[in-house]
């Protein structure tokens, strides 16, 4: 007699049962999924446990903890994260995990047809069948190495505060400053000097996070021309002020830009770590 491998599901577990019904209810006619009620399941051997949905409210400690629970027990099991707030802290230490994809409540048709799609793909998870979907404006890996533009992003990273012009850059990369800025545009959904901004204010989330913080300060080390430059930047795009962030206050609502600014900086991590890797097999050689 042949035995029969159970059906895999996708598990859906968090601290929060109320976001947990809630997305529950969302994936559910789309994806085979199962609430998981206690993290001692993940650890169980022979689950037909296909990939997990890990939700928070915000990140804690305790999240990251979890978090790490279930790499330690799950390492071959794809993992996403379902946040109310998406961090730069939360989006390193996603990538230190390996997580798949980090994704902001709620979820829209299109994020879960994408997701559907996807574990249809990568699992034995039961997905309804998705129609054609046109190519995701979020970048794969492989197309932002071998984009021409993909060193003017360690540029960036090494000059942020102070950030060559388009035609400096143009000097160096051989070509004009209006086709770099097209370029840039159109593989990364925003602007070039928006990208500075952003990348500006990711870093200043981080500085005010230090032990005494000054705003004047970090406004000024940041290129700011100004701290009420710097304020209404802050306030504009992470939806608080800095002097809110510093005193650990929530309420933070990141703007458009700035979510796809950090989808784009998750992206960029993976290449770097690619690229890492890619260096270090080309050095034990």
């Amino acid at each position: 007699m042949i035995a029969h491998q159970p059906k895999e599901y996708f598990g859906i577990v968090g601290n929060n049962q109320e976001i947990v019904n809630v997305i529950y209810e969302g994936l559910a006619s789309k994806i085979h999924s199962k609430i998981i009620t206690s993290l001692n399941v993940i650890a169980q051997p022979n689950t037909a446990l296909g990939a997990i949905a890990y939700l928070m409210d915000y990140p804690s400690e305790l999240h990251k903890n979890n978090l790490e629970y279930i790499y330690r027990n799950c390492p071959q099991k794809s993992l996403y994260i379902v946040s109310n707030q998406i961090s730069i802290p939360m989006l390193h230490h996603a990538l230190r995990l390996r997580v798949r994809d980090v994704f902001k409540i709620p979820l829209d048709i299109k994020t879960i047809d994408k997701l559907a799609l996807e574990l249809s793909q990568t699992t034995k998870i039961d997905c309804i069948e998705q129609p054609f979907l046109p190519p995701c404006s979020i970048l794969s890996t492989q197309a932002l190495i071998t984009h021409p533009l993909e060193a003017l992003f360690t540029i960036i990273e090494e000059n942020f505060v102070a950030p060559p012009s388009l035609l400096d850059v143009s000097r160096s990369m051989f070509l004009s400053p209006s086709r770099i800025s097209h370029l840039f545009k159109d593989l990364c959904g925003i602007g070039y000097c928006q990208y500075i901004l952003c990348r500006r204010l990711e870093e200043s989330e981080y500085l005010l996070s230090l032990q005494n913080a000054i705003i004047t300060n970090i406004s000024f080390q940041l290129g700011f021309s100004n701290p009420s430059h710097f304020c209404r930047n802050f306030k504009e795009h992470l939806g608080l002020t800095p002097t809110a962030c510093i005193n650990n206050e929530k309420g933070i609502e990141l703007s458009c830009l700035y979510q796809r600014y950090l989808k784009l900086r998750m992206e960029l991590f993976v290449v770097s770590s690619a690229k890492q890797s890619k260096l270090s097999r080309l050095a034990s050689r």
